[in-house]
């Protein structure tokens, strides 16, 4: 998702999903007791502010989980729903400013498809680069070690664990992607851009809204940006996909149906769970209260062998 001035629902939208993804509960939640040390990774051209936290009272080598950001100018505090989740599995978690916010060097670039596969192999990069870092440090199971993290995080963090296997031998045991797209950068523009449309001058997206702005992005055909695909052909890292049918932010229904040909076609080491009434912030738009996507991702690692 890209930040569209012009559009006062998205940005509406996009403040509201930051705020929620960003805050967890301060009272007895692991992010809120866990043990942490603040630390600078180098990452090629910029240095990373970053936290490295592990639950209270762990001991010995835990396994660990590398935290992404999504398309917001985020710092490690903004993606503290994703610790808090991690956390609460029993990872060690390494959590960083995106470059160019906090105390990570670098310039922060907005989204756009012209310039997003430049962008997204810096960004993967900053995360591959702390998985290196992470790998090396001690009371850490190098051998178990994943990505965790949404939206744009989605295509940034297998672009990363690409990386990591061409260049430095290090393989990521796992990814786990909240409401992330399988489509092009384009795809997911031209998704946007439809939703902008049809919304219009209202203050609520319907679910016509949403089904005219997946056809845009099925029908797309223009200039694609960053297109996961090569990525996503050469990988079999276990990756779970969450999709909330309620999701007005990204194209739901083409990565749903991409990632399914995959799986039909042998890639097994997909997995896509979907929250009949998630929106982008895991929230059942029914109901009004969270998804336990901590208990969703636990059950899943244990059936790949990362958890017991």
């Amino acid at each position: 998702m890209r930040n569209t001035p012009g559009w006062r629902k998205t940005v509406c939208l996009f403040i509201a999903t930051l705020a929620l993804v960003a805050g967890s509960p301060a009272h007895a939640s692991p992010l809120s007791e866990a043990e942490t040390v603040r630390v600078t990774i180098p990452a090629g051209d910029v240095e990373l502010g970053a936290t490295l936290y592990r639950p209270a009272g762990a001991s010995g080598e835990l396994p660990a989980i590398v935290t992404a950001h999504g398309s917001a100018a985020t710092t490690r505090d903004g993606v503290g729903f994703y610790t808090n989740a991690a956390l609460a599995m029993g990872f060690a978690v390494l959590s960083f400013d995106k470059r160019g916010t906090g105390e990570s060097t670098g310039e922060y670039e907005r989204f756009s498809v012209e310039t997003s596969d430049r962008v997204f192999h810096d960004l993967a990069w900053d995360v591959a680069h702390s998985v290196q870092w992470l790998a090396g440090q001690d009371g850490i199971d190098e051998t178990r070690i994943g990505l965790f993290g949404g939206s744009q995080a989605g295509w940034i963090m297998p672009l990363a664990d690409s990386l990591l296997r061409e260049n430095t031998g290090i393989g990521i045991g796992f990814i786990i992607i909240g409401e992330g797209v399988s489509v092009s950068a384009g795809a997911e523009a031209a998704h946007e851009a439809a939703l902008m449309q049809s919304v219009g001058a209202r203050d609520t997206i319907t679910r016509t809204d949403m089904l005219t702005a997946e056809a845009a992005a099925i029908a797309f055909t223009g200039e694609p940006g960053f297109d996961p695909a090569p990525v996503l052909d050469d990988s079999d890292t276990p990756t779970l996909w969450f999709f909330g049918l309620s999701d007005g932010v990204i194209p739901v229904l083409p990565s749903i149906d991409l990632i399914g040909a995959r799986i039909e076609n042998g890639e097994t080491h997909h997995t896509v769970h979907i929250l009949p009434f998630g929106d982008h912030n895991f929230t059942n738009t029914v109901t009004g209260e969270r998804y336990d996507i901590a208990a969703i991702s636990r059950d899943w690692l244990v059936s790949i062998g990362v958890l017991e």
